[in-house]
């Protein structure tokens, strides 16, 4: 069946072999029951205060022979016009990425439509996924495989905090191609409201970050000591864990921080996070960094 490896593209690292630290489970991505047609919905979350950022959730999902599908985004419609379409760029690169079809063009999303209009963007990418799919389905019926197990992808971008000063959008994505189990993405993106900035580790200060980050792992393994770590994790190096390739995250409660599956650890570690309260994080960032600090 080597046919079916270059379909399953962006859920290779879900095939590796399960091992790791306190066997942290992995919870998948639910997907609503629908029926064989395409359902869309939009809802209107825009009745927020007239300083915030107003969206819309546009919803398409499908259940056929195939399996279930399911994308869904907070889609950017009233408020500063740059936020407002630096977001609907993360929207579409975001996409691009699980739903982009080829590797020449899905690192930043080949959607060149209107980035004003959120159903044509939600088609577009929707389409692409149904047709990778169901083109996996049909490799396998081919290659005779003895059992074909229904498919799964759900991807959701949801607005989940803002200030005066940054706005957060989550990134969730899960797909299953048929393997012993599904690949989880856990992601996101904070803006800076004023510009439509993109919000990155250049704002933290290396400084302090390496105790941070062990602390940090050590809750999220429930171990104790630097020697119990390095054995919940992965790394050939453990002197310097690296930071995660997702970017800080604003949230209630302090900057998230996550680490995706692989990135440190075996998949039965799931994707290793924890949050600095916002007083801690004060201390680690530069001047930029402070003047958002809620």
């Amino acid at each position: 069946m080597k046919n079916i490896v270059r379909h399953t593209a962006t859920i290779t690292l879900a095939a590796l072999i399960m091992s790791g630290c306190n066997n942290k489970q992995q919870t998948q991505t639910a997907i609503p029951e629908t029926s064989d047609s395409v359902q869309s919905a939009v809802k209107d979350r825009s009745e927020l205060p007239s300083s915030q950022l107003t969206v819309k959730n546009i919803t398409k999902s499908k259940k056929n022979e195939v399996g279930e599908f399911e994308l869904s985004f907070d889609f950017p419609e009233n408020g500063n016009a740059t936020l407002v379409n630096a977001i609907r760029e993360y929207i579409s690169e975001s996409l691009g990425t699980c739903y982009g079809g080829g590797e020449d063009n899905s690192k930043q999303g080949s959607y060149n439509g209107d980035l004003a209009d959120g159903e044509k963007m939600a088609d577009y990418y929707f389409s692409l996924k149904l047709k990778e799919f169901e083109e996996m389905n049909s490799t396998m019926k081919e290659d005779g495989a003895p059992e074909i197990p229904p498919l799964a992808s759900s991807t959701k971008i949801t607005k989940d905090y803002e200030t005066d000063k940054v706005v957060t959008f989550l990134f969730k994505s899960y797909e299953n191609a048929g393997g012993a189990h599904g690949g989880s993405v856990g992601s996101g993106m904070s803006f800076r409201k004023s510009d439509g900035r993109r919000i990155g580790w250049e704002l933290f200060t290396a400084t302090g970050m390496q105790s941070v980050i062990r602390n940090g792992l050590k809750e999220y393994f429930e171990v104790k000591t630097d020697e119990e770590l390095e054995g919940c994790l992965t790394l050939n190096d453990t002197f310097v864990i690296p930071m995660p390739v997702t970017p800080p995250l604003f949230g209630k409660d302090g900057i998230i921080v996550t680490y995706q599956q692989y990135e440190i650890a075996a998949y039965a570690a799931g994707m290793p996070s924890f949050t600095i309260p916002y007083d801690k994080a004060k201390g680690m960032m530069n001047q930029t960094g402070k003047n958002l600090l809620p």
